[in-house]
This record gives C-alpha cells, sequence and structure tokens, in this order.
C-alpha cells in the first residue's frame, strides 16, 4: 500500500491541492450568495465583484507570474486595488464635471511618443496568438505553416532587428493598427484616464506661476556657498530623567496643540494572549517516520520511483525540488553544508542514498552523486537531497487553538481578560494602536483582526466580544478590543509617548543651549588645526564638537543637518567674522561663524533662474494635484464591502 501511495503521490498531492483550492474559494472568497453586495460604494457608484476580483487576478497573473502570495500580501494588494477603483471613481467624476476628454491628435501623439509601450504591449499579444497556434496545430508540418504565416503578418518594426520609427508611424494611421485587442485597451485607457488626468493635473495647476523674482531669490540662497565654523553640543550628551516631564505636562501641550493630534484613521488598541506555534516531539517524529517511508520506497530494489521524482514530488526544498533535489553542479569541499549534513554526505558511496538526517532545517534524505579530491587532496562531493520541514501538525495547532478557546469563553462567561489568560497560564499583553490593515508589533499580520475591530455593518453582530482564534505561522492569538478611537478624533493617548518624547528632547535640547552658552567664550577662541594659533587650535571643550565646513543653505551643516529652515535664519542674521550665539536644535544645540561667503557667478544665476521657473511650475502643479486627488479621497465617504468576500 505504501509503495502505491508513493508511486501516485504526485496525482494524489494535485487531486488534494484542488480540493483544497476549492474549500479556500467556497469558506473565504465568497460571500453569502443569498445578498448580491458590491465590493464597494463610491458616491452611489458600485465596485461589482466581478471587476474587482478580475483586477487582482490580472495583477497577480501579470506580476507575480505564479510566486505563492502570503496571506498578508494579498490583503495589501487587496487595499491598493480597492483605492485604485476609489479614486478612478472620483476623478471620472472630475473629468465629467470639467468636461475633460482626449482629442484624437491626443491620441495620436500619445501613442507616436510611446513606440516601447506600444511594442510591449503587441509583443505579449503575438506571443498568447502563438501559443493559441501551437495548442491548436494538428501536427508539426501544420504548426510551422501556420507559424510561418503568421509572423509573415506581423508588422515589420515587430520583426525587424533594428526599430524603424517611421514604418511604426505609418502603421498607427492604418485600420490593421486597431485590431490588436491591446490597441483598444490602451486606446480606452488613454481616452478614459492617462490623458483626461492630465488636462486635470493642467487646471489644477493653472494657478501656479512662479516669477522669476522669486525664482532669483531662491537660486542666489541656494547657490550662495558659506565657510563656517560651527560648534556643537549634542543633546544626547544633556539627556534629561524621564521624571522631569510628566502626564500634566504633557497633557498641557496636547491642549496647546490639539490640531496638530487628531486621528487620521479609526484605530484600536488590544488586549491579547498568544502561544508560539512550534512543533514538539510528536511532530518530529511523525516527520521522521514519513522521511523513512520514503527512504524505504528508494532503498525498495522492486520500486519505479527515482530520487530525482521523489525529490519533485516531495521535497520542501523550493531552491533544489524542480532540479531533482541537486544542490549543486559542482563538486565541494567541508564547510558548505550544516555539520550534521556534511558528515553523512561524505561518508556515503557514489550512488548511495542515506536514512533520513536530522538538522535545524528538518530531516533530509542525501543521495551522493559522486566523489572527487581538490589539489591538496581533500574531499569532494556532489549530492542531491529531499528535505522534509519539520511544522507543527494541525493537531498540534489544534489543541493550542483549544487553550485560546478556552479564554474566549472564560471572557464571555463574565470573567476578564486578564483572570481569563491567567487561569490558563498565558501573559497578557497590550497592543500597540493600529488601524485596518497595520499589524500588532511583534506578532505580525492576523487575518481576521481587522474584520473583528471594524466590523462590517451588514454583517450581524458576533455573539462574543473576544476576537475569532487567529494564527499565522508563529504564533495563535485571541484578542480583546480595549480602546477605539475615530477618524477626526483629537487622542492625546495616542500621541501621549510623542509628546513625552518631543518635551524630553526640547529639554535636552535647552540644557545643551545652555552649556553652549556657558563655554561661549571657549568656542570663540578656537581656531581650525590648520590655523597658525597652535594653542588656541589645540584647545579642547569638553562635551563640544568643533568643525569647519563649507555648504549652502540647503546643504550639510552639523548641528542642523540637511536643508534646515533654522540655519537659514541664522545664516541671515550672522555677521562675517562673529560667532552666533547659541541656538537650540532638534539635535542639541550650536553656535555658527561665518568665515567667508561666497555668491554664485550671474550667468549661473541666470541659467539656475531659467530651471528654477519651469521646474517649479511642473512640480507645484504635479504636487497640487496629488494633495487634489488625496483631498479627495479623504473627503469622500466611501463603503467597503472587502470583508464580507476576504476575511482580512
Amino acid at each position: 500500500m505504501l509503495t502505491w501511495i508513493n508511486e501516485k503521490a504526485k496525482w494524489i498531492i494535485v487531486i488534494f491541492a484542488a480540493g483544497i483550492v476549492v474549500g479556500l474559494l467556497a469558506m473565504d472568497r465568497v460571500p453569502n450568495q443569498g445578498h448580491s453586495y458590491p465590493v464597494g460604494v463610491v458616491n452611489d457608484k458600485k465596485i461589482t465583484y466581478a471587476e474587482f476580483d478580475s483586477r487582482i487576478k490580472n495583477i497577480v497573473q501579470n506580476q507575480y507570474q505564479g510566486q505563492h502570495l502570503e496571506d498578508e500580501q494579498y490583503n495589501q494588494l487587496r487595499s491598493e486595488v480597492f483605492r485604485s477603483f476609489v479614486r478612478q471613481i472620483l476623478l471620472n467624476e472630475q473629468f465629467e464635471k470639467a468636461e475633460l476628454s482626449a482629442s484624437v491628435a491626443e491620441l495620436e501623439s500619445e501613442f507616436s511618443r510611446n513606440p516601447d509601450a506600444v511594442r510591449g504591449r503587441l509583443v505579449q499579444e503575438a506571443q498568447r496568438r502563438l501559443y493559441m497556434i501551437q495548442q491548436q496545430a494538428t501536427s508539426q508540418e501544420d504548426l510551422m505553416q501556420r507559424t510561418q504565416a503568421y509572423i509573415a503578418s506581423l508588422p515589420k518594426f515587430l520583426t525587424d532587428s533594428t526599430f524603424n520609427k517611421a514604418e511604426y508611424d505609418a502603421w498607427l494611421k492604418t485600420p490593421e493598427a486597431f485590431r490588436w485587442g491591446v490597441m483598444l485597451q490602451l486606446e480606452e485607457d488613454l481616452k478614459t484616464n492617462t490623458i483626461p488626468a492630465r488636462q486635470l493635473q493642467v487646471l489644477v495647476g493653472a494657478s501656479v506661476h512662479p516669477t522669476s523674482l522669486e525664482a532669483n531669490w531662491n537660486v542666489n540662497r541656494r547657490m550662495t556657498d558659506y565657510e563656517l565654523q560651527v560648534a556643537v553640543a549634542n543633546g544626547a550628551n544633556f539627556k534629561v530623567d524621564e521624571n522631569t516631564v510628566d502626564s500634566v505636562m504633557v497633557a498641557g501641550y496636547f491642549n496647546a496643540h490639539r490640531d496638530s493630534f487628531f486621528v487620521k484613521k479609526d484605530m484600536a488598541q488590544f488586549e491579547f494572549a498568544y502561544l508560539p506555534v512550534e512543533a514538539t516531539a510528536g511532530d518530529d517524529a511523525r516527520i521522521r517516520e514519513y522521511a523513512m517511508t520514503l527512504y524505504y520506497q528508494l532503498t525498495d530494489s522492486s520500486s519505479t520511483t527515482t530520487f530525482e521524482d521523489m525529490a519533485r514530488i516531495s521535497s520542501e526544498d523550493a531552491s533544489t525540488a524542480e532540479k531533482g533535489g541537486v544542490l549543486s553542479d559542482d563538486y565541494v569541499g567541508r564547510g558548505v553544508y550544516v555539520k550534521e549534513f556534511e558528515d553523512v554526505a561524505f561518508a556515503l558511496d557514489s550512488g548511495a542514498v542515506s536514512e533520513p538526517v536530522r538538522t535545524r532545517f528538518g530531516y533530509h534524505i542525501i543521495k551522493s552523486n559522486g566523489k572527487s579530491k581538490d589539489s591538496t587532496g581533500a574531499d569532494l562531493v556532489k549530492v542531491s537531497h529531499i528535505l522534509l520541514v519539520v511544522n507543527a501538525s494541525s493537531e498540534t495547532i489544534d489543541s493550542l487553538e483549544g487553550i485560546l478557546t478556552k479564554v474566549k469563553a472564560s471572557v464571555d462567561a463574565g470573567k476578564t481578560f486578564a483572570d481569563a489568560a491567567k487561569e490558563q497560564n498565558l501573559d497578557v499583553h497590550t497592543s500597540n494602536w493600529i488601524s485596518r490593515g497595520e499589524n500588532i508589533d511583534g506578532v505580525g499580520y492576523l487575518k481576521g483582526l481587522a474584520a473583528y475591530a471594524w466590523p462590517n455593518e451588514n454583517l450581524p453582530d458576533e455573539a462574543s466580544k473576544v476576537s475569532p482564534i487567529m494564527k499565522n505561522n508563529k504564533w495563535v492569538v485571541v484578542a480583546l478590543k480595549s480602546k477605539e478611537l475615530k477618524a477626526g478624533e483629537r487622542s492625546l493617548d495616542l500621541y501621549f509617548n510623542n509628546i513625552k518624547s518631543t518635551l524630553l528632547r526640547n529639554k535636552s535640547a535647552a540644557a545643551a543651549e545652555a552649556y553652549l552658552a556657558s563655554v561661549a567664550d571657549k568656542v570663540k577662541a578656537w581656531a581650525p588645526a590648520d590655523s597658525a594659533d597652535t594653542a588656541a587650535s589645540a584647545n579642547k571643550i569638553e562635551n563640544v564638537s568643533m568643525e569647519k565646513v563649507t555648504a549652502s543653505v540647503d546643504g550639510f551643516v552639523p548641528g542642523f543637518g540637511y536643508g534646515s529652515n533654522l540655519i537659514s535664519k541664522v545664516l541671515e542674521n550672522a555677521k562675517e567674522g562673529e560667532w552666533s550665539s547659541a541656538v537650540a536644535t532638534e539635535n542639541g544645540a550650536v553656535m555658527v561663524k561665518v568665515v567667508s561667503k561666497k555668491a554664485p557667478e550671474e550667468a549661473a544665476v541666470k541659467e539656475a533662474v531659467k530651471t528654477e521657473v519651469a521646474n517649479t511650475s511642473s512640480y507645484v502643479a504635479m504636487t497640487l494635484f496629488t494633495e487634489f486627488v488625496n483631498n479627495l479621497e479623504n473627503s469622500t465617504p466611501v463603503e467597503s464591502n472587502l470583508d464580507l468576500y476576504y476575511r482580512d
């Protein structure tokens, strides 16, 4: 029986996998068919499940090309695709309001200016057509004839080794060009999205008119170089006790700056308990038993199964399974593989197969593909392997889930989450504040957490206030939502730690500023190492670093960092040859002396002003358009029913 199972394992696995896929589709992706809820609704416009799922499948097929995606990756992909639908609906409304549309001239220009993008799509469609010809051919001769005829029908710019732009432009004007499906798709995208979006961007940025006077000021400011001497008192050397900032001070800062601390998204905080997903001794024994079954199969003289076939079917080392388990095409010496593995590999006779070998990666069945020696006489081997990873079994995971289910039941019976967890000898943890799509720190993505924390209003209320039992490849988790914030609220709780850190940093900076002011005379007496005044240059100042630097206001200045507004203010008021007073910064405190100032050449300024005017107009228009679209999204109520279709 075991021989039959192993010889038929490939087909058993295929059938079993197909059953799993069907089951997952039924359980996780299809909502109650008694309802016909859209995936989303934006301003009364519906996003249907069919079009949403079709786009997801196209992205997975074209961008990921068969790669395995984890639950979290699918969740992120679905969120991004959902947002793209929302954005497109909102933009379409703006296109309609502004009566924006693509002209024939704009379409022709777009096609003509982007031959590489067009050719790439045409090549993909041609390849799909050749594949269909291959599938439909009745013989090798028929295949050759039909393939040659199809290639001969293609436009020359696709088949010639050198691209001819004139031929391409001429082809665009023929009816044949728009008999290609991809050309029709591209034309539709240009009409409905790309060109109207560009027109809308022009409208939104129409008020942007940078003047040459403004550009001249910016260029001169940016291109002026300063030779500076800088004294820096690093705030890290003046840390203050955390107890010097209490909750009253934090609350006072919050109340004085309330509009800086609003909640951007719905957020929640959780109490949670978890158990690690780890293989037990029983799991290890089961995997070893299965590994021995494979070993007996491979060493059974009556079996027709080869090591290579078994590796392709059974090995969990994805990088070698397709190659029949071959680890290296070349002979290798000791030190390449882990010790337990190489001890067996080097002891095997050529062609021999080992019993299962345990390493930290799991159980290996090793086959020697030959032995050799290097120029020093050291042994070399060439080996293949079948790897069976030791993971927690379903029984082990079920037992972990059973423990957490007891916690859930106790809470539903009236106990506190902490007491219910304590009964099962579990610690209770408090999560970070998270919004939909974010993860609990240290735990990672948990499928079902978002649906529990922000349940869809179309679903009936859950009987339990505790989350379902959730798991990933590291943890089994149960959680209770303990706090909640709505978008638009102001929250001291959410920003408490950030405010406290800011206040502590400000205190450190103030201490650094006071210290630097107290040693100002020593700073002013300092001279760089290349100065003739060796006595001054040798003078060290405790907790102060002295540097000489040449930089613009947009460059790096020690103590200020890159492009600091503060350095601009300091240099604006500074006199050459004089030290400034001590100034507090985010990083501590700084004193600056302008040794010299070098203005840019007039010709360079004029050239830079032209570029500045053009770039400012383009950059600001693009920035305004991005802000415009973001504001549209943020101000539009959007109904999302993703959790009716996907349990994220």
